[in-house]
């Protein structure tokens, strides 16, 4: 006798689609036992129709009651119950670099900046940076720095010139944020349609 075939059953733990939006201003509304209410601006990481991942250098705790305020480029604002379940702590590392002045390499038009890197003793680092100019850069980078050792940026244009320098660190500090993960109260429909509604880029975990 044969049984019939039956699918093996899947338990999908991220049941709803987590997606990465830089439109959404997250604000986190904590009450304490007096009824005082403390509200916190949230770097938003992902959302979904049950709930988020947000960051914050402040430590909220867990099994919290919280009240998220959501508000879309669009100007649509959400308000929705929730719940902090998770706390993860990240730590990065922001350093700002001085080197000797590029303003005629850096200012060809013809071939603007196409990366830039950094380097630990010929070790390269991963990092991101901003605020770039002629002498100065800020850097972030996921491991912490020996500012005993020497370091040097690699400046490559998008014709392939390039030109690698000394640099030397005037500030250094670590950066900690804490990540949490929030439930809502209960899924909400209209938020995750809103979502698809105005998802431009297909950018989802």
């Amino acid at each position: 006798m044969h049984l019939p075939y039956q699918r093996p059953a899947f338990i999908n733990q991220r049941k709803y689609t987590r997606f990465i939006r830089k439109d959404i201003e997250a604000t986190l509304v904590k009450s304490n036992l007096i009824g005082y209410k403390e509200t916190i601006k949230c770097k938003l990481i992902d959302i979904s129709s049950t709930g988020v991942q947000i960051s914050t250098p402040l430590k909220l705790g867990t099994n919290i009651k919280v009240q998220l305020i959501l508000k879309f480029g669009t100007g649509k604002i959400f308000k929705l119950k929730a719940k902090i379940l998770r706390h993860q702590e990240s730590v990065h590392y922001l350093s700002d670099h001085s080197f000797p002045t590029l303003q005629y390499f850096l200012k060809n038009k013809a071939a603007p900046l196409k990366s830039l890197h950094l380097f630990e003793s010929n070790q390269e680092i991963l990092m991101k940076f901003r605020n770039l100019d002629a002498s100065s850069v800020k850097i972030l980078t996921y491991v912490p720095l020996d500012i005993k050792e020497n370091h040097s940026l690699l400046f490559i244009l998008s014709n392939g010139e390039q030109q690698k320098i000394p640099s030397q660190i005037d500030h250094y500090q670590p950066l900690i944020n804490n990540n949490y993960g929030i439930k809502f109260e209960k899924m909400s429909d209209k938020l995750g349609d809103h979502i698809l509604e105005t998802q431009t880029d297909l950018i989802f975990k």
